[in-house]
């Protein structure tokens, strides 16, 4: 009996330890995929710059949605960047 208690806890030891790395897995691939949707903002920012850079107005009408979906740099989102 003994030693089904210790197989047990065994089984439940290890299963709690997949699931930390489980969670971890998750968490670096959420942190990925935030850096991947930021990183194709910054490109279409900079198109839409270049695109319309001897054009003042239009760069503030039209690249400015951009500029307001892209945290700061300075802002502490929690990921370490």
């Amino acid at each position: 009996m003994k030693g089904m208690a210790f197989v047990g806890l065994i089984v439940l030891v290890s299963m709690m330890t997949g699931c930390h790395y489980y969670q971890e897995y998750r968490q670096m691939k959420g942190t990925a995929d935030i850096q991947e949707e930021r990183a194709e903002l910054m490109k279409a920012q900079r198109e839409c710059l270049q695109k319309y850079e001897d054009d003042p107005q239009a760069v503030e009408r039209r690249c400015g949605m951009y500029t307001d979906m892209l945290p700061s740099r300075g802002t502490n989102r929690g990921d370490g960047s």
